[in-house]
């Protein structure tokens, strides 16, 4: 099973690359141009920003998920979830709505209340999660993490010898572990795999990342679609040696590279370019797996 039906996107295997467009109603959020509190400017961001400009899937974000920052509770989530479901109810034109969060409390508010599917950036370390997602019928993106609410992203912090066992931990490579926290807890019917590229913890490289980007074909033997967070990422920065806001040809050029090996499902904060470099990865590529 390499395809999963959200809300009626079909996304995976027989589908073209879905492109995920991002909204924060964050005030931490570090990516201004992406940031509103105001659900009337936030809206028409996403009919012309975002869904104007190709997205099929519309990401929200409730708190920024930048380790600098305090890791915000179940309940301060809540408080900030109205202004992101007045600024749903608002958009006029048709996506898909993801909520960001690693809490069941906020995804199941946030699927009663008109998002249609869940970005768990904690892979699940909320055990009540996958019920949630099922119960309500929705896909939802797991990424890849260790079991800890506080510690999104930092796989290689995972007690490897403890959850596994200590030979496999002094043999397992970087990405031998991100497929193995994929698998941690399952999957349901309506997983996306995300294999957390980007800087989750103090300890993770770009070698890391670039080692994940090589073998990203590897993650689709776990049966679900893969989404890629890429965009603008340092390890595509130091490799051409640019700063993130010139970044954006190596992001589409690492695009069209990751959708042939496999990518699903893109995120990405530059739709228009982002689509256009998918179009061209489907129709001409030759997809791994």
């Amino acid at each position: 099973m390499d395809s999963v039906d959200a809300a009626g996107l079909g996304i995976g295997d027989g589908y073209p690359t879905r492109i995920m467009g991002v909204l924060n109603v964050s005030e931490e959020s570090p990516y201004d141009p992406s940031v509103y509190d105001d659900p009337g400017e936030a809206a028409r961001y996403v009919d012309e920003e975002l869904i104007g400009e190709g997205a099929d899937i519309v990401d929200v974000g409730l708190e920024s998920a930048n380790k600098r920052f305090e890791v915000l509770s179940a309940e301060e989530e809540l408080e900030r979830l109205h202004v992101a479901c007045e600024t749903i109810d608002r958009v006029e034109g048709e996506a898909i709505f993801s909520i960001e969060t690693r809490y069941h409390e906020v995804a199941d508010a946030a699927l009663e209340q008109g998002f249609d599917m869940v970005n768990d950036i904690c892979g699940f370390a909320d055990p009540r999660m996958p019920a949630v997602c099922e119960s309500h019928a929705a896909a939802v993106v797991k990424m890849a993490s260790p079991s800890d609410l506080e510690r999104p992203g930092a796989v290689e912090e995972t007690d490897w010898a403890a959850r596994r066992s200590p030979a496999w931990a002094e043999r397992a490579d970087y990405v031998d572990q991100v497929y193995e926290a994929l698998k941690q807890n399952g999957l349901t019917d309506r997983t996306i795999v995300d294999p957390a590229f980007g800087g989750w913890s103090e300890t993770q490289t770009v070698a890391d990342d670039r080692e994940t980007f090589r073998r990203l074909q590897e993650f689709r033997d776990l049966g679900r679609p893969i989404l890629v967070s890429i965009n603008r990422k340092n390890f595509l920065g130091e490799l051409v040696d640019r700063e993130t806001e010139d970044r954006l040809p190596a992001s589409l050029a690492a695009t069209a590279m990751a959708i042939e090996r496999g990518a699903d499902v893109v995120r990405t904060h530059d739709v228009a370019e982002t689509r256009d470099a998918a179009v061209i990865a489907d129709a001409f590529g030759e997809r791994s797996g």
